[in-house]
């Protein structure tokens, strides 16, 4: 018992680091040519996504969960088990790196809130 709270507690602070953390990107433009982009990194450990191009409906992953991690300053972000179909979830939904005021990711440049 001792041997898995240990995992536990090193697990977490692993990913304590983005904890309360948003960041943004944006490509400065309005209307139809607008694109827009957040990832928020709850307390609990969980990622929340929205984003948003031109004037099509918002996207986000309100009621599917996803989990990161971070090694050095290479993150991953998965899918989860809620809400995602059982040949999606754990693997690979985005991934980049960090920097202590900005994110990286799929080579956009996502600032600090």
């Amino acid at each position: 018992m001792i041997v898995v709270s240990f995992f536990t507690a090193c697990k977490g602070d692993i990913n304590t680091e983005l904890k309360g953390k948003t960041f943004e990107y944006s490509n400065g433009l309005y209307g139809s040519n607008r694109i827009w982009s957040s990832y928020k990194f709850e307390r609990s450990g969980n990622v929340y996504h929205e984003s948003q191009v031109g004037n099509a409906p918002k996207f986000d992953t309100k009621g599917c969960a996803l989990y990161y991690t971070l090694e050095d300053k290479t993150l991953t972000i998965y899918h989860g088990s809620r809400g995602w179909k059982k040949e999606v979830r754990n693997t690979v939904y985005a991934s980049g790196e960090y920097f202590d005021d900005y994110l990286v990711i799929d080579g956009l440049r996502y600032m600090l809130q």
